[in-house]
């Protein structure tokens, strides 16, 4: 997974140049040894050996291209969920009104209902009126859930 954390949106992936380069090689090699080397030589143990290497290089190639491949999906999956995630996030805060957002931010640094009132200077009820709207408006219905949203 740490291989792919930095990962790009327009970047050409790799592994797919790399499929495409292990087959295009199998292909080209599998010509030259049947077509222009082959048919010259003699098919002796030597030659299966080199074969047998030949081939099992590339399958090795192409396993480990494979699960590269499969890995990068996965955390490129996991960057588009976290990026749709953080949009609808995103979207949900713009709703909140200037004073509700002062009273998430205090909320976020784990102050009392008491603290926040005495920094913002408004009474306990109007402080219960703004967190109720930003739990309607952020989908939450306690505090945890607001911290763990944006831990």
């Amino acid at each position: 997974m740490k291989l792919f954390s930095k990962i790009k949106e327009n970047q050409l992936p790799l592994h797919g140049i790399m499929l495409s380069s292990i087959m295009i090689i199998f292909i080209a090699s599998n010509y030259i040894v049947f077509a222009e080397i082959g048919p010259k030589l003699e098919w002796n143990i030597s030659f299966s050996w080199f074969y047998a290497l030949l081939i099992l290089g590339f399958g090795i190639s192409w396993i480990y291209t494979g699960a590269i491949n499969k890995e990068y999906k996965k955390v490129k999956a996991v960057l588009s969920e976290s990026k749709s995630a953080e949009a609808a996030i995103q979207g949900k805060l713009k709703t909140l009104s200037r004073k509700e957002r002062e009273v998430l931010h205090l909320i976020l640094q784990g102050k009392s209902n008491q603290q926040i009132c005495d920094e913002l200077f408004i009474s306990l009820s109007t402080l219960k009126s703004h967190i109720n709207h930003i739990y309607h408006k952020m989908e939450v219905k306690r505090r945890q859930e607001i911290m763990a949203l944006f831990g």
